[in-house]
């Protein structure tokens, strides 16, 4: 990840960085990576893949991309690994985003949260679906 930026490199063919146009996320790859996720009013809005960790390679990671409608922007994007912890933490600043902030400390040397003039990349724990996530917004 970049904090200059805001732009997150995952995996070799993978670069996402808020503000980005869709036709620019499905086009950087020759493999057909994204698969169509979440579609609103007939309309795909949220994309997602799933790739190798490149420094924990028996870890899968998925990445999802959320786009503003009529070909808008990215809105925002969530990362982390697809073995999350099906946990319950009792507020927002507790011990699982701890671990993904550690998380993601280990795998990209960059401690979070993180903020510019892009939006801000942090851990973020969902307690309706009890996943712990990277976000950026």
């Amino acid at each position: 990840m970049h904090t200059s930026d805001g732009s997150l490199n995952a995996g070799k063919y993978i670069s996402v960085f808020k503000g980005m146009k869709r036709h620019d996320l499905l086009s950087q790859s020759k493999k057909q990576i994204w698969k169509d996720w979440i579609t609103r009013d007939d309309e795909v809005i949220s994309y997602k893949t799933t790739l190798k960790n490149e420094k924990n390679p028996r870890e899968t990671l998925i990445l999802i991309v959320f786009f503003e409608k009529n070909d808008g922007p990215i809105k925002f994007w969530d990362f982390g690994p697809e073995n999350n912890i099906n946990e319950i933490q009792s507020k927002p600043e507790g011990k699982y985003t701890k671990i993904m902030r550690n998380w993601f400390f280990e795998n990209f040397q960059i401690t979070l949260p993180q903020s510019g003039s892009w939006g801000e990349v942090d851990a973020f724990y969902d307690p309706k679906k009890k996943k712990k996530k990277i976000i950026c917004n």
